[in-house]
């Protein structure tokens, strides 16, 4: 099973939830039906990689949104689910068939905290107690059901004040710009993350500790001060501004232990003491952080599968630098400018074209859900989906592990003999 956590943004832009959108089979069909689609006999599997990962990694720690159906509603949901109740939504995707017999589970969940939202299409002049009993419904902004969804939004603002309606399906900035001052709570919408969400990045702050420890060894390693780098875009991106503009190489830089090894001992000191130390970020990730580093980590997992094994470095740079862009608020081109990246990277971001076109476009319609694209490149390239699922989680479990907000800068190997 693929699964992907879709961010909900407010009209702000900051991210306010997550929802997921989950491919059980590599079954053909079209976009539109992949966003809506959420069978199967029940959301334990679902369940399970959320425990196995955790909220985190997903959502940073916000609400997400769980897709169920009414099997899985009879199911013990409470016992599967290791999440606090306040961070997860269940999703109906379909009317209770039987209200007698569904209802009393839906109620006994809220009893637990639980809440419940609605994404199907409702009936305006039937009473239906799941819209009762739920907090959030889901209304699609599709341009042909325009004036079907403004009646839909009416209806629910009188006779259903409990439910905050979330926008989906907005695919144009007219759209999107109708759909302000309506009442909705939350939005998805592609656009959002092209155009960047809390698009500045600073560095981790853990991150910032460990280098300015790491230098403050006189023989420190480079091995391990390209390993951090590595974590953080940041640091990334500040990294190769200051290589750029020292060096006379272009378009050469392939990972990013290539590009510290460029560098002197006095130069790294000299950027850690000042860009790291006068910057030591946010204590926790934005959107924009998560996307570049689990895209980063993703193309390196996928390495092997498309047959860029001996690549992967090179591959998780072009992630890591795919919304370069959106940190500098510069076209692409322009900011690609500012860092020295390899020709195949420049290619991939700029002309969406070479020879990393391919997986990088792949990555992208994964974490979008676009899950018609996904099964169509799945049989072209001869993808394991058990193998892509590994792949997935593996990059979401590398990522928690990065970004802990539990876990303490690592001591050095000596015990400090005084303390």
């Amino acid at each position: 099973m693929q699964i992907v956590a879709i961010p909900l943004f407010n009209k702000d832009m900051g991210e306010e939830a997550y929802v997921f959108r989950e491919l059980k089979e590599n079954i053909l069909f079209s976009t539109a039906q992949a966003l809506n689609l959420f069978d199967g006999a029940s959301t334990s599997e679902t369940l399970r990689v959320l425990d196995k990962v955790g909220l985190d990694a997903f959502t940073m720690g916000k609400q997400i949104f769980v897709p169920i159906n009414e099997v899985a509603l009879m199911g013990n949901l409470s016992a599967q689910c290791k999440e606090p109740s306040d961070k997860i939504i269940f999703v109906l995707e379909k009317p209770l068939s039987n209200r007698g017999l569904y209802l009393p589970f839906m109620l006994s969940l809220r009893n637990l905290g639980y809440r419940f939202a609605i994404n199907y299409p409702i009936k305006l002049v039937e009473n239906d107690p799941a819209l009762q009993n739920s907090s959030y419904i889901f209304l699609s902004q599709r341009e042909e059901k325009q004036e079907e969804i403004l009646k839909t939004l009416q209806y629910v603002k009188r006779f259903y004040r409990n439910l905050t309606p979330i926008a989906v399906h907005i695919y144009t900035h007219e759209i999107l710009q109708k759909t302000y001052g309506q009442g909705y709570g939350m939005y998805e919408s592609r656009l959002y993350k092209a155009t960047g969400s809390n698009a500045h990045i600073a560095p981790l702050k853990l991150n910032a500790i460990r280098l300015i420890n790491t230098v403050q060894d006189v023989n420190f390693d480079f091995t391990r001060i390209a390993k951090i780098v590595s974590g953080d875009p940041a640091l990334t991106i500040s990294l190769f501004k200051l290589v750029n503009s020292s060096s006379r190489m272009r378009n050469k830089i392939t990972s990013i232990p290539h590009a510290v090894s460029m560098m002197g001992q006095r130069e790294v000191l000299k950027w850690v003491t000042t860009a790291v130390s006068r910057s030591l970020g946010d204590d926790r990730p934005n959107e924009m952080t998560r996307i570049s580093l689990v895209r980063a980590k993703f193309l390196e997992n996928l390495a092997p599968i498309f047959e860029f094994a001996h690549m992967s470095g090179e591959l998780f740079l072009l992630g890591l630098f795919s919304v370069i862009d959106n940190i500098l608020d510069v076209p692409m081109e322009q900011a690609l400018k500012q860092v020295v990246v390899s020709e195949n990277i420049r290619k991939a971001l700029v002309d969406n074209a070479g020879i990393f076109h391919p997986i990088f476009s792949f990555v992208k319609d994964y974490e979008n859900a676009a899950w018609s694209n996904v099964s169509r490149q799945m049989i072209v390239h001869d993808i394991n989906g058990d193998a892509l699922s590994e792949a997935y989680i593996n990059t979401l479990l590398w990522y928690r592990d990065l970004v802990s907000m539990d876990e303490e800068p690592e001591e050095s190997e000596e015990p400090d003999k005084e303390a």
